[in-house]
């Protein structure tokens, strides 16, 4: 199966639990493995408050994220 025109299903084949290879002229370039574990994102409040001590009064990164999107 050609992978470029058919990702969502080779996406659909990775999250069943299976890897798929990648071959250019039949040569092994890259393998789509599934995800082992679940990615847990720094809490970057907390490490502020460590850095600069209970004095930092910021916005969390979220609160500033939907603050630059307005109103869309």
């Amino acid at each position: 199966m050609e992978t470029q025109h058919n990702l969502s299903q080779v996406l659909r084949v990775v999250e069943a639990g299976h890897k798929v290879g990648i071959t250019r002229r039949k040569h092994l370039i890259a393998q789509i493995v599934p995800v082992q574990e679940t990615i847990e994102f720094p809490d970057f409040v907390e490490r502020a408050r460590m850095v600069w001590g209970g004095a930092w009064q910021g916005a969390t990164s979220g609160a500033l994220l939907d603050e630059s999107r307005g109103e869309r």
